[in-house]
C-alpha cells in the first residue's frame, strides 16, 4: 500500500515538473534545426540509401532501390 502511494506521488511530481510555459519570444529558438530529433533528415535518407546499396538488399528502412546501385 505504501509503495503504491509512493509510486503515485513520484509519478505526479514527475508530471508536474515536466510542464513549462514558453514565452512567445523564446519559441523561435525551440524550432531551430538543432532542437529537432533529426537535424539533417536529407543526410539520413542518403546514408540509409548508401547502406542499402552496400549491403546488396533493400527494405527495412526508408531507402528504396536495388542492390546494384543503378537506382
Amino acid at each position: 500500500m505504501r509503495l503504491k502511494l509512493l509510486a503515485k506521488f513520484f509519478f505526479l511530481a514527475l508530471m508536474i515538473s515536466s510542464c513549462a510555459n514558453v514565452k512567445q519570444i523564446d519559441r523561435g529558438r525551440l524550432t531551430s534545426k538543432i532542437m529537432q530529433l533529426d537535424p539533417t533528415p536529407h543526410e539520413s535518407i542518403f546514408l540509409n540509401e548508401v547502406n542499402s546499396f552496400r549491403e546488396g538488399a533493400a527494405g527495412g528502412s526508408s531507402a528504396v532501390g536495388g542492390g546494384c546501385g543503378c537506382n
